[in-house]
């Protein structure tokens, strides 16, 4: 006997509400078990937040260490990229910046002040009695170089450089009397006798250079200064032993260029240092110039680039601007490379 079509369309409507009220306890069983698994989170984080604010902790005494009591440290002044000849009129930096002879004088006197404020400083925390510092190269600018504006011909600007560096390390021997320092000597670029922005052979580079004569000519100013000792390497890199680290110096324009990368001066220099130079004598850190961008070292970064006192300038603009500074940094007898400041320029 046939089933009638209406009993048929009755059973199966049946069927279907019977398995949508089947996943609608399911879901409600779902969301139920998830309501009390969240329920139990919260009774646990309860818990344990009462157990936190309950405790009464235990006070460990500490007591200051005194100043000195981890060791001695020597003091790092890097002076480069001075520029004291150089021109620099506001308007042609957008208001930026402005550079003439008595300017420089003034900022390079600033340097020297804040480097011997700093070397105070650090005395509250270390005992500081020794001084490096790096005569980095171009000091003056000469006028076929990037066709810059200069307030003198080079010999002058020459004389005028060297003064700026005496009076400011009699500054530093005439305020501290028990201070000792070394100075580091390296030659710049814009200092070279060709005149010319072509570079010279990098073997007969100190012979080329007005620096390299001016150096000298300072260090037979302070001969008879036992406090006062000169490094003058006749080659490019210049490497000191300072505890047990290794710093080398050179003005920062052979064996790489950055050419305006994306990562700055960051890639090529570290790629100049670790698969070239440290390859030739490892250093601990390598300090250098010439971009006129002040770059602090780091763990993994072995080396730190001074920035310049003569700021942007027309032609400088173009790889970007920073204020006039220069670095100041520490190398700890334990700790190494520490205290890293830079030493604004301008007041």
């Amino acid at each position: 006997m046939a089933t009638k079509p209406s009993k048929v369309k009755t059973e199966a409507r049946l069927e279907s509400q019977l398995r949508a009220k089947s996943n609608e306890l399911k879901n409600t069983d779902k969301k139920y078990r998830a309501i009390q698994d969240e329920l139990e989170k919260t009774q646990i984080a309860l818990s344990q937040s009462l157990q936190v604010m309950a405790y009464k902790p235990t006070i460990y005494e500490m007591k200051p260490t005194a100043a000195g009591s981890s060791g001695c440290a020597t003091a790092f002044l890097l002076l480069s990229d001075v520029h004291c000849d150089e021109l620099i009129p506001k308007h042609k930096v957008n208001g930026l910046n402005e550079h003439n002879p008595e300017i420089s004088r003034k900022r390079v006197a600033t340097i020297f002040d804040r480097c011997l404020r700093f070397l105070r400083v650090d005395r509250h925390e270390t005992k500081v009695d020794n001084l490096v510092v790096w005569l980095g190269g171009d000091f003056f600018t000469s006028s076929t170089m990037h066709d810059a504006s200069v307030a003198f011909p080079p010999i002058t600007a020459c004389m005028f450089a060297q003064d700026l560096i005496v009076s400011g390390l009699m500054f530093l021997l005439q305020n501290e009397d028990k201070l000792k320092i070394h100075v580091v000597c390296s030659v710049g670029n814009h200092s070279r006798l060709s005149g010319s922005a072509k570079p010279v052979n990098v073997s007969s580079e100190q012979e080329h250079s007005l620096e390299w004569m001016m150096y000298h000519a300072v260090k037979a100013i302070f001969a008879h200064e036992k406090r006062l000792t000169f490094q003058m390497d006749n080659s490019y890199h210049s490497y000191m032993k300072c505890y047990d680290k290794v710093i080398r110096f050179n003005h920062g324009h052979q064996g790489w260029r950055y050419q305006d990368g994306m990562g700055g001066v960051h890639g090529p220099l570290w790629k100049v240092v670790s698969q070239r130079w440290d390859k030739q004598i490892k250093a601990d850190l390598t300090c250098c110039g010439h971009y006129h961008t002040y770059t602090p070292a780091a763990i993994g970064r072995s080396y730190i680039v001074n920035g310049s006192t003569v700021g942007p300038s027309a032609y400088s603009l173009s790889f970007g601007a920073e204020p006039p500074a220069q670095a100041y940094f520490l190398v700890h007898s334990k700790y190494g490379i520490v205290g890293q400041r830079p030493l604004f320029a301008e007041g």
